[in-house]
């Protein structure tokens, strides 16, 4: 373990050292790999957290826990002590009937230490319901950039508490998030047809009224609509 000196912290300007933890890995037979992890002095559990971070990533180079590093956060309704409700589902990659299909993780690159492996993803089988999954997959992904990021998140997490298309359990769910994000494209295309009638004072309007800073903070279909029928509305008023 190794304390650095003191340099000043980018996101706060805050003065503090940071802790580094070397873990080296060996297993019989298979030989040794090692790895660090480091956290900032001023967290009460720094020498924990580096030293875990350290251990995992040592672990990862001989394939230990590697899956771990493609799982990502999902949506899940709290009970009034902050327990979730229900148990979250596995995306269909990691569970053994999906694997056999063929299902693989989406994500591309993982972080193993200092290295970074990219994981060569192999073709789903010939399985019409795993072309159905991957192309709705693909469908959805393409929504992110004509919605915009909240928006989209948006979508996924009220439509189906995941944050990316593929931890999505089936094929029902995949088409109503897919209709759900088309319907919000349509949406926004009423709105800049709108807009281009009354121009851009409606549009602040509907946001201040929604205590809204901008078009990029709406994050669900509900406040969308309502921000569309209010330009809408100005606009029919100028007739």
């Amino acid at each position: 373990m190794h304390t650095s000196a003191n340099f000043e912290r980018s996101k706060d300007q805050k003065t503090v050292a940071k802790v580094f933890v070397t873990c080296e890995l060996s297993i019989s037979g298979l030989g040794a790999h090692s790895a660090t992890g480091e956290e900032w002095a001023d967290d009460e559990n720094a020498g924990t957290s580096a030293e875990a971070q350290a251990f995992k990533r040592a672990a990862a180079c001989f394939g230990l826990g590697r899956y771990l590093y493609y799982f990502e956060g999902v949506w899940v309704d709290l009970d009034d002590r902050k327990r979730p409700r229900a148990v979250p589902s596995l995306p269909p990659w990691a569970t053994p009937e999906g694997w056999r299909r063929g299902r693989r993780p989406y994500t591309p690159t993982i972080h193993t230490g200092s290295a970074e492996k990219t994981a060569t993803p192999v073709r789903a089988d010939n399985n019409p319901e795993n072309r159905d999954q991957s192309d709705l997959v693909r469908q959805i992904e393409e929504m992110a950039k004509p919605l915009g990021r909240r928006l989209y998140r948006g979508v996924l997490r009220v439509q189906a508490k995941v944050w990316n298309p593929d931890q999505i359990p089936d094929v029902v769910l995949q088409r109503k998030v897919l209709e759900q994000m088309q319907s919000a494209e349509r949406g926004l295309g009423r709105l800049h047809a709108a807009l281009a009638k009354t121009g851009p004072a409606a549009l602040e309007q509907a946001l201040q009224s929604l205590k809204l800073r901008s078009l990029e903070h709406i994050d669900s279909l509900e406040m969308l609509k309502r921000v569309v029928l209010a330009v809408e509305a100005a606009a029919s008023a100028l007739k």
